[in-house]
């Protein structure tokens, strides 16, 4: 099984399409104030799947230090693709996360307790930006 994920400022289902309109991939966000909430939306997907089986999925927000930012409930997936392809699952999440220091946010998804794909976010204070400039 296989796992990745993308991390956007918003991603909308496209019916007509089967599929997901992703908006600006993100690699590092700057925020204006702390503490601040953030809207993120990640793409979950998930190829490789054994047919016939469901995984548990969940979702682990940590600072560099390891501290928890935040966690989500747990989800179950499982294969929705036809026959003529190889089994898996594309998934879309929103949250929100409050941040109370600028850094790197370790976006951790962990499928049947496992970790199984992270994501690196970094964030900027706007004042701290402009003085880097």
């Amino acid at each position: 099984m296989k796992t990745q994920l993308i991390v956007c400022d918003r991603i909308t289902h496209n019916e007509q399409a089967k599929g997901h309109q992703l908006g600006t991939v993100l690699n590092h966000q700057t925020i204006p104030v702390l503490p601040y909430a953030l809207d993120l939306y990640i793409l979950l997907k998930i190829f490789d799947l054994p047919q016939g089986k469901s995984i548990d999925t969940h979702f682990e927000f940590n600072n560099d230090r390891g501290e928890r930012l935040g966690k989500t409930a747990m989800t179950v997936l499982r294969n929705y693709r036809a026959d003529d392809q190889i089994p898996g699952v594309d998934k879309d999440f929103a949250f929100t996360l409050v941040l109370t220091e600028p850094g790197i946010v370790h976006i951790k998804c962990f499928a049947d307790g496992e970790e199984a794909a992270w994501y690196p976010l970094t964030i900027r204070l706007q004042e701290e930006e402009h003085q880097a400039s």
